[in-house]
């Protein structure tokens, strides 16, 4: 009988652990793993559980204000220990990009001028570009430049850009984000642009694509209806939803979108994964 017993231990042990490596994990960031300055509560823990149950998992995020060595570095102030392979950004996926359309010259408007280290494969031309790639620039958004990228874009520029969110949590307050300019530079050109961050596939498909795993396979961590969950949802993986960063009550219904999860915050995704 005990002999019995610990065959059908080992079973169902073999095929936990055969399920565990067949599911990855994708994980926004603000909102989710932190806001503002802080982790939010959880966060540690969660990411531990992952790499003690060797569950494959990236950050995926539409941060377009920091390089990736700085958002590292960010997170390990923070308390959180990762390698910087483990981050995946809207601007890795816009180098892919222009890579692919064989650009070599292009404007790159973004906040941190050390990010010119990602796009050192191309010429960065202010004057006549192939592309505008253009990132979140906050308060540097200001009638001269947008004026500026109209008028490039106008002469045969395609505007590529880093993603389309209309607001982020400062930490504080609910913040005006790029999609509202993207929108204003679409209308006036009347050219639409090309989009990189969530909710395009695009981003999406690159982040994971070492991994090997099915999309239905992957879960999909976010805070965000259109670029989390939306985006999630279109490519065909597990969207889960958390009540953190951008949350709202009701704000599933009004946006239209159904996430196949909602936890309370990030520390829940380990039962909802099942990892002990």
């Amino acid at each position: 009988m005990r002999v019995r017993q610990s065959c059908c231990f080992l079973v169902n042990l073999k095929e936990t652990l055969s399920s565990l490596q067949n599911i990855g994990v994708l994980l926004d960031l603000d909102g989710v793993v932190y806001q503002g300055g802080s982790l939010i509560p959880g966060a540690v823990e969660t990411i531990h559980i992952l790499q003690h149950n060797n569950i494959p998992f990236r950050f995926i995020t539409n941060t377009t204000r920091l390089t990736k060595k700085k958002l590292v570095h960010k997170l390990h102030s923070m308390g959180l220990s990762i390698e910087i392979n483990e981050v995946f950004a809207a601007p890795h996926a816009a180098v892919e990009y222009c890579k692919g359309r064989e650009y070599t010259a292009i404007d790159l408007v973004v906040p941190d001028k050390e990010m010119k280290e990602d796009f050192s494969d191309f010429s960065l031309n202010v004057e006549s570009p192939q592309a505008v790639v253009l990132g979140d620039m906050g308060h540097g958004f200001t009638f001269g430049l947008l004026n500026s990228l109209f008028k490039k874009i106008l002469n045969g520029a395609e505007l590529v850009a880093m993603h389309k969110n209309k607001h982020w949590h400062s930490g504080s307050e609910l913040t005006l984000d790029l999609g509202a300019f993207v929108s204003a530079l679409e209308f006036a050109a009347d050219k639409e642009a090309v989009l990189i961050g969530k909710p395009s596939p695009y981003l999406f498909q690159l982040a994971v694509k070492p991994w090997g795993i099915p999309f239905q396979s992957i879960y999909m961590v976010g805070d965000d209806m259109v670029g989390d969950i939306g985006g999630a949802n279109n490519v065909g993986m597990k969207s889960v939803l958390v009540k953190t960063g951008k949350f709202r009550k009701g704000g599933v219904v009004r946006l239209g979108e159904k996430p196949n999860y909602i936890i309370n915050s990030i520390a829940d995704l380990p039962n909802l994964l099942q990892l002990y």
